[in-house]
């Protein structure tokens, strides 16, 4: 905030001027005074300098429910405490990744983030192309000293979520059946950072039920698998009909038919990303494995503004909150407390290091 001058001054040697000097050293003081007074707010300003961010999400869109919604969640949350304007861009294929961040980073956008791991290629072209522009990619690791790569440890949320399936598919509830043992997990496609999910919810599940089934299975092999939820209501179903009472997601939109799988066969589904029950109310959605992309969007952008943006890794999980486990909601009353519990202590053990989380199937023995 700049300081107002003060515009007394009944002592000043003005005052013996005549009549016509008087009014021209009145305003000749006066400009200073204000030009003085614009140094000062430059100054202030100079440490939260105007910026416009630019996002680009990945082709799954807004109203995902989840990832691209968390992203521009996050940049609305800086918008409105730092008073800024940014923008959103939805490409219509990856081939329009470069473009997109191109088109921001020529019209001064800054910082301008990638949404997703399939931007690495796009997010480090663009990096080398536009060494002055900052840079965020969420979930990759671009190696640029303008670029802020987010990645979260999802692994940690998906083994309390595995823990829930492997517990909750041992009672009998309206939703699960104690005989069957059955759990899934529908991944968007077969990428390390899927696998992260799966491999930690599996690792969840044998820790509670060691003869457990987990049955696993992926939509696609494009990006197009993170919005197709045609197809991951079919596996959903399948897996059903093979006596799984707890699906778990990590397919973006995609999830939405697993929900209404779930809903129309009544057992129970976990979602991801953001709580998943809110927005989809109907369908009995247990729980959900939330990642704050919000939180860390909003986090760069707030850096960036006070020029302080900082290029490299950065790691969310449970002990930063940037991983957690949503509430069970209408299904509270339905989880007992011994599975609350069991929930509660791996989420300490994770954090103290006394359990670790794998990231892939193979780890797992």
């Amino acid at each position: 905030m700049s300081k107002t001058a003060s515009s007394s001054s009944s002592q000043s040697p003005a005052i013996k001027l005549k009549k016509a000097g008087f009014a021209l050293g009145t305003v000749t003081i006066l400009a200073l005074l204000s030009a003085c007074s614009a140094a000062d707010a430059n100054s202030a300003g100079s440490s939260t300098p105007s910026i416009t961010p630019g996002i680009v999400t990945d082709i799954g869109g807004l109203g995902d429910r989840g990832f691209n919604d968390l992203a521009k969640a996050g940049l609305e949350a800086a918008q409105a405490d730092l008073g800024i304007e940014g923008k959103v861009v939805v490409p219509a294929t990856p081939a329009d990744y470069d473009s997109n961040l191109t088109q921001f980073a020529e019209n001064g956008s800054n910082p301008v983030f990638g949404i997703g791991f399939t931007f690495a290629d796009a997010i480090a072209a663009a990096a080398e192309k536009f060494p002055e522009t900052h840079f965020g990619i969420v979930d990759s690791v671009v190696d640029a000293p303008n670029v802020a790569s987010l990645v979260f440890r999802e692994e940690e949320g998906s083994y309390l979520a595995g823990v829930v399936a492997g517990l909750m598919t041992q009672e009998e509830t309206a939703y699960t059946a104690s005989s069957d043992k059955v759990v899934g997990f529908i991944g968007a496609l077969d990428a390390p950072l899927i696998e992260k999910f799966g491999a930690g919810f599996k690792q969840g599940v044998l820790s509670v039920c060691s003869d457990c089934d987990v049955l696993y299975q992926y939509i696609g092999t494009t990006g197009d698998a993170f919005s197709d939820p045609t197809t991951a209501k079919e596996i959903a179903l399948n897996m059903h009909s093979k006596g799984a009472d707890v699906i778990y997601h990590a397919a973006g939109a995609s999830g939405d038919g697993l929900f209404k799988a779930a809903q129309d066969q009544k057992f129970f589904a976990i979602g991801v990303n953001v709580d998943q029950a809110i927005p989809v109310p109907d369908a009995p959605i247990l729980t959900s494995v939330l990642k704050r992309v919000d939180s860390a969007i909003q986090s760069v952008i707030t850096a960036e503004a006070a020029g302080e943006f900082a290029g490299g890794v950065q790691s969310f999980g449970l002990s930063d909150e940037g991983i957690a486990l949503a509430p069970f909601g209408q299904f509270d009353s339905v989880v007992p407390d011994a599975v609350k519990q069991a929930v509660s202590d791996a989420s300490a053990d994770i954090i103290s290091g006394d359990i670790t989380v794998v990231t892939a199937l193979a780890d797992l023995k």
